[in-house]
């Protein structure tokens, strides 16, 4: 299972995938997992992404973003090359790790932007 350590291979082979759907970050109990797509629980209580409501201010709407390439979990600075990316772009995102991609959550509004960002560092221009 395991993926690609070396920077360059990771950074060229990197294809953006765009989620359906706006999410949000909540803090609740284990019991409200049932839509979530990450639950991670921290010393203060449960962190949830689940689908956004409607009513959600839209500072608060996050897009999903995958980094379609396999990552191996000890793969050193990818996600950094990734944040310094977005950062260049004044866009925030925040990262969550699984076996087989990074996913990032970027505010819905910067998502063409941070997309956009992502796939000019994958071409090398």
């Amino acid at each position: 299972m395991s993926g690609e350590t070396d920077l360059g291979k990771l950074v060229s082979g990197l294809t953006v995938y765009r989620h359906e759907g706006v999410w949000e970050f909540v803090s609740g109990t284990q019991a409200e997992v049932s839509s979530a797509v990450m639950s991670f629980r921290e010393r203060e209580g449960w962190t949830h992404i689940v689908p956004a409501a409607k009513t959600t201010v839209a500072i608060d709407r996050f897009s999903w973003l995958e980094l379609a390439v396999h990552s191996d979990l000890n793969a050193v600075g990818f996600l950094a090359i990734i944040a310094k990316t977005l950062a260049d772009e004044n866009i925030p995102c925040n990262a969550v790790a699984a076996c087989f991609h990074d996913h990032i959550f970027v505010p819905e509004a910067m998502a063409e932007r941070a997309a956009a960002a992502l796939e000019v560092l994958a071409s090398g221009k």
